[in-house]
């Protein structure tokens, strides 16, 4: 990630394209012993939510996140991520799941070749979301919403760099079960993370242009059909998605700014139903200000940083109907988050936010208040 308050550590290798300036060890480096060969890494983050409401306050040991690669040759790496959620797997409750196992062919800084279980290069969070390199507790409403996080793909790619300053990812692989989209939830339920069908696959892809050190710019896409279903067990729909995403992130001196905005497109709502939208859009947008004071960067802060931030989402899963759906206002909401991070080292993070939510209801929704601890090594 461009700009993320502490500097990105080892464990971000999994999550952004990989060059072969970045991983290729010396020719004595090839006789290391196969235990030397080995990165172990990995991130977690525990949560308080707390409601206005009664009954509604909880701790969450939201995820635990083990990272481990291997570099089988100066050419050949694997990388994976295995996550606990929630604390267990009982009866439904929390979740256990590769999120990533891939192996990197490296062949040279302009062609590489990725095989295997990836990230959809979709955005800036579900690349690199690890805790200490966003801000705000929860992930953002256009980050479960709109682009869901983490979203993966079953399948084979190739990345690049096109210049100093344009790099590229392109992926055919797993696409979506669409007989999971609904209209508050979107696209979310149609990740599949067991054994993908592939009667429907899916083209994705990413170009990201690092214009300065202070400014980086991104466009990705996803289209894929959705006659999808774990173990090939497919739900006979008709449709397919088209996802087009444009995001931003820049900083000047103490001052940090990102968004994204994207649109979505169902072509064949209709065969689905759950009143799905046949048009989804949403935008993220948020400002953060370093503010930890320079002077106390000395002994034990020399590295601690501390940002408040201010978050805008608005996300709309049923920007357009299909003939003969249902309304349903709650798909047309909007969120302000207001927090202060504070890393009092480069990989640990403590947060705090209020969220303040609305959608076309007008029902009143209760404010949010979070705590969080997060970290990755």
């Amino acid at each position: 990630m461009l700009f993320q308050s502490p500097p990105p550590p080892p464990a971000e290798i999994q999550t952004a394209p990989i060059t072969t300036a970045a991983i290729t060890p010396s020719a004595t480096e090839d006789l290391r012993p196969w235990y030397e060969r080995f990165t172990v890494g990995g991130y977690g983050e525990i949560h308080y939510n707390g409601t206005e409401g009664p009954g509604q306050d909880q701790i969450d040991l939201h995820r635990l996140v083990l990272y481990l690669g291997y570099e089988f040759s100066d050419w050949i790496v694997m990388h994976s991520e295995t996550e606990l959620e929630h604390a267990k797997v009982e009866d439904g409750d929390g979740e256990l799941k590769v999120e990533q196992w891939h192996l990197d062919f490296l062949f040279s800084q302009d062609v590489n070749v990725r095989a295997g279980r990836y990230l959809q290069p979709l955005g800036i969070t579900n690349r690199i979301h690890e805790p200490p390199t966003f801000f705000g507790v929860e992930r953002s409403l256009f980050d479960t919403r709109m682009i869901p996080t983490t979203w993966s793909g079953d399948g084979v790619g190739l990345f690049g760099d096109l210049s100093e300053t344009l790099k590229y990812e392109f992926y055919f692989g797993s696409s979506l079960d669409g007989s999971e989209f609904s209209a508050v939830g979107g696209i979310r339920n149609g990740r599949m993370s067991e054994r993908p069908g592939l009667s429907q696959p899916a083209f994705s892809g990413r170009l990201g242009w690092q214009a300065t050190n202070e400014l980086a710019v991104g466009f990705s896409f996803f289209q894929g059909g959705l006659n999808n279903g774990d173990q090939g067990v497919n739900p006979g729909v008709d449709a397919d998605l088209t996802l087009l995403c444009l995001d931003a992130q820049a900083r000047l001196g103490d001052f940090e700014l990102r968004g994204a905005t994207a649109v979505s497109f169902v072509d064949g709502a209709a065969t689905i139903g759950n009143d799905v939208g046949k048009r989804q859009e949403g935008t993220t947008l948020e400002a953060a200000w370093h503010c930890f004071p320079q002077g106390w960067r000395s002994g034990r802060f020399s590295e601690s940083d501390a940002a408040l931030f201010l978050r805008w989402d608005a996300v709309d899963t049923q920007a357009a109907e299909y003939l003969g759906s249902a309304d349903v206002p709650a798909a047309d909401r909007t969120e302000w988050t207001v927090g202060l991070s504070w890393w009092p080292v480069r990989n640990l993070v403590f947060k705090a936010d209020l969220q303040f939510r609305d959608d076309r209801s007008n029902e009143d929704l209760p404010e949010l208040f979070n705590l969080g601890l997060g970290w990755q090594f």
